[in-house]
């Protein structure tokens, strides 16, 4: 019978050779092929697959495909595909590869084995990690016994850090081979804070089987779940479970527990911290109470049966009699603690730091210090630190009351803060609306006035131009002359009115404007300042943005000097009847000294009753268009006056909403939720219990 690893590493071939054939495997298989070819009913299927293997050792894979391709009996045939598919994937050809191992169809572990491995090894090549940790996977469960396939998927599922894998894996094995080289693999993945989320009664197996074959071991591993579990959502379903399961298994009672007390001892004053409510312990405290009690050493039972006593007390009825039994028993024979000063002052500053992080330092440290000062705390005796405990524990049971009362103070304080800050809000929204009424219809005012003037004063000008028309004037050019002269005095005017008119009545208005905004800003010092009366807070710092009086200033002077940079005006160049006639006759008449009295009854009075309105319009408009326009910013310009304010405003605002939420939510927690405060206060009275029985107090 050929043996499997010949198959496997593909030495079959030299189990049919003879010892005495000397020469190439390939010369002397082809020798012993011809030879049975002579024999009547030729068997060549065990040759066939033993050249398959040379051609292959050889590198030359077609050869060996081809011999392992012919018909050959069952016990060969399942091999041969295995080893078909090996050459594709030595050929590099993974996707054919693929398709032969899955065309093996064997009853043989060991080949099925090989066959999963190969895939394993492609799998990887391909670089599809699914498959692969599927395929090794379904190798361990074929057959975990093969040589080093547990080895191998523990190696691959840690280099892809696929921890559920290897947790997986670890839990198996150790269940399986009971060998502690996989309890230990286990335990890593613990330490390494790799199995946390796992609800903990998922290693309750395996906990149970390290106990039956090592304590010691087993103590270790809990004490390594134990820290993993603190800092995760499942610590107290872990208590659960690891004390159920001590009570579940009868252990020998002689054995000396190395690890588990101090795990029982620190759980158990961790449970009473505080940090958890006593609602979610209690369930809890019964069993942990009596698994910590039976492993306790002599040593230890003074902590731990006071433990139950004080619980009992503090909580009748939810411990078994024969727990507070055991405990009495052990109580009764313990000797009484000596570090009961040591202990008293620990319990009294846990005391102390939980009335810090509840904001009662101040008068936790205030409501203590004639005690402290009284007792000498430096050597003081137990009863007497006692006292100070229990008087500090009664103290913070009075604060509940008053801190509730002081939030819905600071409540009904934010709450009025918040209406005086919108009243605050109303009033400037209103100032800003008054002030910008005043100071635009100011402005409004003082446009119009000044467009009028203007517009009333260029006709003046442009008739007082007749005095330039004379007898003697030559009427063919005076219309040119009289142009220019028109821009001129236009001209000169205009300079006057700038320099005059226009600086003073805009200097006038701005005056007004900075009183207008001054008024503003007095009344935000005054709003301001009404909260630091009313409030006891810092004044409001309402300032108003000056900078917009610079910036009017600016604008307006730009505006002025656009003012005087006005081009030469068209006035009696234009092709209108009246010019085209006088222009006309003046040409035609003007040489003819009797017709020049005509000419200049006539020029002298058109220029005197013509209408310039169109002509001062034409002025004006780019002026009175950049006044509309800067008109139009006005409002803007004192509502960026008053935004900084404003946002003072809604700043002081959004926190006295905010402080009044927040107060809220106190304040309901506080009442929906009295146990948050109360049971460490609680928690604490158990400590000074605990701290009395071991002192010996009554």
């Amino acid at each position: 019978m050929t043996t499997e690893n010949e198959l496997i590493n593909k030495t079959y071939y030299q189990t049919i050779i003879a010892e005495n054939k000397q020469g190439h495997p390939i010369k002397i298989l082809g020798e012993m092929y011809k030879e049975e070819m002579q024999k009547e009913r030729p068997d060549l299927s065990s040759i066939r697959f033993a050249q398959g293997e040379v051609y292959f050792l050889n590198n030359d894979f077609e050869a060996a495909i081809y011999k392992w391709q012919h018909p050959l009996d069952e016990e060969f045939f399942p091999w041969a595909q295995k080893n078909i598919a090996d050459a594709h994937l030595e050929m590099g050809l993974l996707e054919h590869a693929e398709k032969f191992y899955k065309e093996v169809d064997t009853p043989l572990i060991v080949l099925s084995s090989e066959v999963l491995l190969q895939l394993f090894s492609l799998y990887i090549q391909q670089g599809n990690q699914e498959k692969a940790v599927n395929t090794i996977k379904s190798a361990v469960k074929l057959n975990p016994d093969y040589s080093r396939v547990t080895e191998i998927a523990q190696t691959y599922f840690e280099d892809i850090k696929d921890w559920n894998s290897a947790i997986e894996l670890a839990v198996d094995e150790a269940m399986r081979t009971k060998s502690l080289a996989w309890f230990d693999v286990f335990s890593g993945y613990a330490e390494h804070g790799l199995t946390f989320t796992y609800d903990p009664s998922y290693f309750n197996e395996i906990l149970v089987a390290l106990l039956q074959i090592d304590k010691f071991h087993f103590e270790s591993l809990t004490e390594v779940l134990w820290n993993s579990y603190k800092q995760s959502d499942f610590y107290i379903e872990w208590l659960e479970t690891v004390n159920q399961l001590l009570l579940n298994q009868s252990i020998d009672p002689s054995y000396m527990w190395k690890k588990l007390p101090s795990l029982f001892k620190e759980t158990y004053f961790e449970l009473i911290s505080g940090r958890f409510l006593i609602r979610d312990i209690s369930t809890l405290m019964q069993n942990h109470l009596m698994n910590w009690l039976n492993i306790s050493s002599e040593s230890d039972s003074l902590i731990s049966s006071t433990a139950v006593l004080a619980w009992s007390e503090m909580f009748p009825s939810t411990l078994d009699t024969a727990l507070i039994s055991e405990a009495e028993h052990h109580f009764e024979n313990t000797t009484p603690n000596s570090n009961g000063r040591k202990d008293g002052m620990e319990l009294y500053e846990s005391i102390k730091i939980w009335a810090e992080s509840e904001g009662l330092l101040e008068d936790f440290s205030e409501f203590t210090r004639p005690m402290l000062e009284e007792y000498n705390i430096e050597v003081a005796s137990p009863s007497r630190i006692r006292n100070l405990i229990k008087v500090s524990i009664e103290f913070l049971l009075e604060q509940r009351i008053q801190m509730e009362n002081a939030v819905q103070e600071e409540i009904t304080w934010n709450e009025e803060l918040l209406s005086r800050l919108h009243d605050i809000q109303e009033q400037l929204g209103n100032t800003e609306k008054e002030k910008a009424n005043i100071i635009i219809s100011s402005f409004s005012s003082i446009k119009n006035d000044l467009v009028q003037q203007v517009m009333s004063k260029l006709p003046k000008v442009l008739r007082s131009c007749s005095d330039l028309v004379q007898e003697d004037s030559d009427y063919s050019k005076i219309h040119i002359e009289l142009n220019e002269e028109m821009n001129r005095r236009i001209a000169a005017y205009m300079q006057n009115f700038v320099k005059y008119d226009l600086k003073h009545t805009i200097q006038e208005w701005m005056e007004e404007s900075k009183r207008e905004l001054q008024e503003s800003q007095t009344t935000c010092n005054e709003l301001g300042e009404s909260i630091k009366e009313q409030f006891n807070k810092e004044k409001l710092e309402l300032e108003g943005d000056f900078k917009v009086l610079d910036d009017w200033q600016r604008d307006l002077e730009r505006i002025s000097r656009g003012m005087l940079r006005n081009g030469n005006v068209n006035i009696l160049l234009r092709n209108n009847p009246s010019q085209l006639l006088l222009k006309g006759a003046g040409k035609l008449l003007g040489s003819i000294s009797k017709n020049k009295d005509i000419l200049h009854t006539r020029y002298k009075s058109y220029i005197e009753n013509a209408d310039y309105s169109q002509i001062a319009g034409e002025i004006m408009n780019p002026f009175n268009q950049q006044l509309e326009l800067f008109e139009g910013s006005i409002e803007w310009d004192i509502n960026r006056f008053f935004s900084g304010s404003v946002d003072v405003l809604n700043r002081e605002i959004e926190e006295a909403q905010e402080n009044i939420g927040n107060h809220h939510t106190t304040l309901h927690t506080m009442q929906s939720k009295p146990e948050i405060y109360r049971d460490p206060l609680t928690l604490f009275e158990l400590k000074l219990r605990q701290y009395e029985l071991m002192n010996t107090i009554s």
